[in-house]
């Protein structure tokens, strides 16, 4: 069972970087309540970038066919997740559909993410992350290199260029970014 959940406490909540489960471990299904998570596979060289889930997703649904976690996951940003059960969610209308079309389209933004310029993928991604709103939890800078495909050193160059140009408001101890101009 995940070390962050006990019956009947219902919700959890993770920091930013804060591991959630690992895969291979045994548990259960999650709704994403609040926040980005970080999927990684597991490989013989260490974990590889799988992917993210958003607010509204649910995670580790592979347990419900397999037992097990596929994928390992940790928070990007502050999450809140509850249980999820099938028959809670499988009652709305086209949940399923609807969660599936959504996977989908994220995939097509994150392969974007893996291309062009450094300052394009890194407002691209800041943007996914902000689900339209304006105000982001910067993730950890490896996290941001390892999802966009670019070096630690150019991400950090950019995102302080970024800051320098206006296009972010740094906010705090680099921990808070105000994005303006995401989609310019």
């Amino acid at each position: 069972m995940n070390e962050h959940y006990e019956a009947g406490q219902g919700m959890v909540s993770l920091r930013r970087g804060a591991p959630f489960y690992a895969a291979g471990e045994e548990g259960h299904a999650w709704r994403l309540v609040s926040g980005t998570l970080r999927l990684d596979h597991d490989d013989d060289t260490g974990p590889r970038f799988a992917g993210l889930a958003m607010s509204g997703d649910v995670v580790g649904a592979e347990t419900l066919l397999f037992g097990r976690y596929t994928f390992s996951a940790h928070a990007l940003s502050p999450c809140t997740l509850k249980p999820w059960t099938q028959a809670a969610d499988a009652a709305a209308s086209g949940f399923w559909l609807q969660t599936v079309a959504a996977a989908e389209r994220r995939m097509g933004a994150l392969l974007a993410l893996r291309c062009g310029k450094a300052t394009e993928r890194i407002r691209k991604l800041l943007a996914l992350m902000s689900g339209g709103g304006c105000a982001v939890v910067l993730p950890r800078l490896r996290d941001i290199a390892d999802i966009t495909d670019l070096t630690l050193e150019t991400v950090s160059r950019t995102i302080t260029s970024m800051g320098a140009d206006g296009t972010l408001d740094v906010q705090g101890r680099h921990r808070v970014r105000w994005v303006r101009d995401v989609t310019e």
